[in-house]
């Protein structure tokens, strides 16, 4: 059941029912409860392999404090954050906020997570719009790429605010960490460190020519390129195509257990089945500000300026100490020392894009030592 407790929603039985994560008197998620439901027992799965390490799984009101044209609703509707906490007995430490990447949400930390709550208290957090966090009606088309940033930062400004939380510190994988970076850049008086695990910044002019310039691509792959740039542009996603397209979902489905079984030696078939069940779940509800990624990269993922400049030249005046992670086989477009100075750099061996599935415990034997 879920029970009002001053201005979070606590889910009593580790998953939320089927009104947790909708707006206030929204009829437009309300005929989508059923799916976030879904989301949230998939969850409660994947986190039942945390054999030994306690959780709480809480849904926790905001308000989304952005123009209407945005959202196409009343800037005083609630949405929630969908909200998972480790560690509890840790609260004389600075706590950890976790934010997770693109088509993901928090229970894909599920292996890392025992780790670091053996040390910290740690809040891992579903973007507003994605996981298991509520999804407000959302046209791309109508925002600029700094209005993008404000909606996915204001959400999490307002949570921190609802969990009493006035200092900590950001860890942010891909597309989190540049939510966490736009974060700490709006409140930097909040964050006292800020971790990035290959995150998403924008890849740099001159890895975008070389994919561009080469000559050994087929024309297959040149046609799928130009396919995909054509959908960024138009702001369709990844995740357009598992709801839109006839046998995706379980085409994804099939591919994600391999690929995540691929990922790490001790993942077993059944954890991956589980998570990847809890991903495509993500993804089939529907579209919200995962198209906000559209706007704030272009076609390639080329950094959008925003006053100020890039996320990356933002971040290079961050008067907070960052630290950034990136697997030795990492896909991921790495930000230089040139460009940001005020970061520490870390290779993390045996280890790709995901580096808390790859290596959890050499990442964590990274992180914890770093924090304040």
């Amino acid at each position: 059941g879920i029970v009002a407790s001053s201005s979070v929603i606590r889910c009593e039985s580790q998953h939320a029912g089927p009104a947790a994560g909708m707006p206030v008197s929204s009829a437009w998620a309300r005929c989508h409860s059923a799916k976030l439901t879904k989301i949230h027992e998939a969850e409660a799965r994947v986190l039942s392999q945390m054999i030994g390490t306690p959780y709480e799984a809480m849904d926790v009101p905001v308000k989304l404090g952005v123009s209407r044209r945005c959202f196409l609703q009343s800037d005083d509707v609630q949405y929630t954050i969908r909200t998972i906490i480790v560690g509890a007995e840790h609260k004389h430490k600075p706590p950890i906020v976790l934010v997770h990447g693109f088509m993901m949400g928090a229970a894909a930390f599920f292996k890392w997570l025992p780790l670091l709550a053996q040390e910290r208290t740690v809040y891992v957090i579903d973007i507003i719009g994605m996981g298991g966090s509520g999804r407000p009606p959302f046209d791309a088309k109508r925002i600029s790429a700094e209005e993008a940033e404000n909606l996915l930062v204001d959400p999490f400004e307002c949570w921190a605010q609802a969990m009493g939380l006035t200092s900590f510190t950001l860890l942010g994988h891909s597309f989190g960490g540049y939510v966490c970076s736009a974060w700490a850049l709006k409140h930097p008086g909040r964050v006292n460190c800020l971790g990035l695990l290959s995150p998403l910044l924008g890849f740099s002019d001159d890895r975008i020519a070389h994919f561009e310039q080469r000559e050994d691509v087929s024309w297959q792959r040149r046609a799928l390129r130009c396919i995909i740039d054509t959908a960024w542009a138009r702001n369709i996603t990844p995740q357009s195509v598992v709801r839109w397209v006839p046998g995706a979902k379980g085409w994804f489905e099939r591919a994600s257990v391999r690929r995540f079984q691929s990922m790490a030696s001790d993942v077993s078939e059944e954890e991956g089945r589980l998570l990847s069940a809890y991903v495509v779940a993500t993804m089939d509800m529907p579209s919200s500000t995962e198209q906000a990624a559209t706007v704030c990269f272009g076609p390639l993922l080329r950094p959008v300026e925003v006053a100020g400049g890039t996320i990356k030249r933002r971040l290079s005046k961050l008067p907070v100490r960052i630290f950034a992670l990136y697997g030795d086989r990492d896909w991921m477009d790495r930000a230089s020392a040139l460009e940001l100075p005020n970061c520490e750099f870390i290779e993390l061996p045996g280890s790709g894009h995901h580096l808390y599935l790859d290596n959890p415990k050499g990442l964590t034997a990274e992180v914890l030592p770093r924090l304040p």
